[in-house]
């Protein structure tokens, strides 16, 4: 299995440093291609154009990176939907790395597509095992994460009906169309329309779920799977 490919924004060195030298050593299997004080700084570094992350700089040598462990606190005074919106345009998965205890932020990050929480206090082994997982697509749920969703009332719910819940609740927990219709009776056909229901929902109110693991995501937000139980990961597949 290829190392998941890992980057840190953080702007104490020390930090910086601890998740390089943890990687060198992780079980976890992960490669550190970039760490960096700011975002525009990390783009710089994997050769990305800071004004349109999504392209590579002039002359510069693009570096791949699949997830980045992002602070939420810089010093560079940066918002936290703005540092994500600019490393998911880059095509990079972020997991907050924060202490956890700003609820606004982390909110904020969620919001504008961020996957989970590490918190700080942690050993940053479980920070790097982490950030494998949701280069995997696993989601990451804390209790930390969990509190910021049910005390943000503007953490709106999708309001599906208990047909479009239940597909929700099998789709996402890795069944396949074809699956989904024989357990609840119906035509796959009429599953798909479900799911293009329930996407049109989620994204109506600010939380879209393109890909199947975004779904996941927001059943286990909204309380219709239990992000401990199994997956089949074989089937977790559109």
């Amino acid at each position: 299995m290829p190392s998941t490919l890992v980057a840190v924004v953080d702007d104490h060195e020390v930090v910086r440093e601890g998740i390089r030298l943890v990687s060198m050593t992780s079980q976890a299997d992960v490669k550190l291609v970039g760490a960096a004080a700011t975002v525009p700084a990390l783009l710089d570094q994997l050769g990305r154009d800071p004004e349109s992350a999504s392209l590579t700089a002039y002359g510069a040598k693009r570096i791949d990176c699949e997830v980045v462990l992002l602070d939420l606190s810089l010093t560079d005074r940066s918002r936290p939907s703005e540092n994500v919106e600019k490393l998911r345009q880059a095509g990079m998965k972020v997991l907050i790395f924060s202490v956890g205890e700003n609820a606004t932020l982390i909110r904020e990050a969620l919001r504008a597509g961020a996957l989970g929480l590490v918190r700080k206090s942690e050993p940053l082994e479980h920070a790097i095992e982490e950030a494998r997982n949701i280069a995997e697509g696993k989601p990451v749920i804390t209790k930390e994460l969990a509190a910021a969703i049910d005390g943000d009332v503007e953490f709106a719910r999708a309001n599906l009906s208990p047909r479009e819940q239940e597909t929700l609740r099998l789709y996402a927990s890795g069944f396949a169309q074809v699956q989904v219709a024989r357990r609840m009776g119906i035509k796959q056909s009429a599953v798909k329309t479900n799911i293009d229901r329930i996407r049109e929902k989620y994204a109506r109110i600010g939380r879209p779920a393109p890909t199947k693991i975004d779904l996941r995501i927001r059943a286990i937000e909204d309380g219709l799977v239990d992000p401990e139980a199994d997956v089949n990961t074989v089937e977790l597949r559109p």
